[in-house]
């Protein structure tokens, strides 16, 4: 009961940033000639709260592989599954290294991204205060009701679609939450201006744990059979599952790789070019590489699109703003004189 009591508070869910710290360190501990054993001891004694170190490090005593060991960190489980990969083929250093930037980039991405919406929320509530200080104040006192009903019928317009976007957003996170990761994935790389990103993300996890499993000598039989001992729904068991079935139902290689949304069109260039297996696998090594600055580079060029957006669409708020109420007193001035 005692040690039940401890897993439910210890296996708590960490921030990406943490995570992504802790991979970092490991993968620079055994690039410096540590154990992974070694490695988990030190961050024990490195970290204050180091509940979850000690239970992985049990794990380890006990004979389990790395990737199971480290599910008290909670990781994501297409990254799991690349670490069980590289325990298994090699590549472990690499894939600690990597799977630990690719999370410290998407906490710091996503930090940038709220600082970025902070300036252009503050000036859009600052504008809708000003349209209700408007309506309040300013409208009676000049006699124009026709500008009152617009107004009213702007402001509803803007909290209205305020308000549908959040519950949308909302809505469609809670569907993603209840899909298993394959499906979710399916589903990103489908999305207006940030799918791209998506895709060259999960292509990059997908080629990476082929080359390490290719280049260890892996045919594509044994490939298939180990990912599908991969957490169930995850995209590695998922994508191995359509395949051998595929095959088993005598479907060619290369219409399952072009009828995968998942898989790149490379894939299936690299197995025609007819190398050895050992030059394979590092041709999806290196493909892997080109993968993830191709998400590094999409990532930063998304980012900087998000202010000029908003800019425009506070521009387009404010131009209407002035059309409702500055016209009409312009058009009553002229009037008058």
């Amino acid at each position: 009961m005692k040690i039940l009591t401890k897993n439910l508070f210890t296996d708590k869910k960490l921030k990406p940033q943490k995570q992504a710290e802790y991979l970092l360190v490991l993968s620079r501990l055994t690039m410096n000639g540590f154990s992974i054993k070694q490695a988990i001891n030190c961050l024990k004694m490195l970290e204050d709260k180091n509940d979850i170190f000690d239970l992985i490090y049990q794990d380890l005593q006990m004979g389990e592989m790395i990737a199971h060991a480290m599910r008290h960190l909670k990781l994501p489980p297409v990254i799991n599954n690349q670490l069980m990969i590289a325990q298994s083929n090699g590549g472990l250093q690499q894939t600690l290294f990597q799977s630990g930037m690719i999370l410290q980039n998407k906490s710091r991405q996503k930090e940038k991204l709220m600082d970025l919406l902070a300036y252009p929320a503050f000036i859009m509530l600052f504008l809708v205060v000003m349209l209700v200080g408007m309506k309040v104040y300013i409208i009676p006192q000049m006699n124009l009701a026709n500008d009152s009903d617009l107004i009213n019928i702007f402001i509803m317009s803007i909290i209205s679609l305020i308000v549908l976007t959040f519950v949308g957003i909302t809505y469609f996170i809670y569907r993603l939450k209840k899909m298993t990761e394959y499906q979710r994935a399916t589903v990103l790389i489908k999305l207006p201006i940030i799918g791209k990103t998506y895709a060259s993300f999960f292509q990059f996890i997908i080629l990476q744990g082929l080359g390490m499993q290719v280049g260890s000598g892996m045919n594509l039989h044994d490939i298939c059979s180990s990912s599908q001992l991969f957490e169930q729904g995850s995209i590695q068991c998922a994508l191995s599952y359509k395949f051998s079935t595929g095959m088993g139902c005598g479907k060619n290689i290369y219409s399952l790789i072009e009828n995968e949304p998942l898989l790149p069109n490379e894939l299936k260039m690299i197995l025609q070019s007819g190398g050895s297996t050992k030059e394979i696998g590092q041709d999806l090594i290196l493909m892997s590489e080109l993968k993830f600055e191709e998400t590094q580079r999409r990532l930063k060029k998304i980012l900087n699109l998000v202010q000029p957006i908003l800019f425009g669409v506070i521009a387009i708020v404010i131009l209407v703003t002035y059309l409702i109420v500055l016209l009409p007193v312009y058009g009553m001035m002229k009037g008058l004189t």
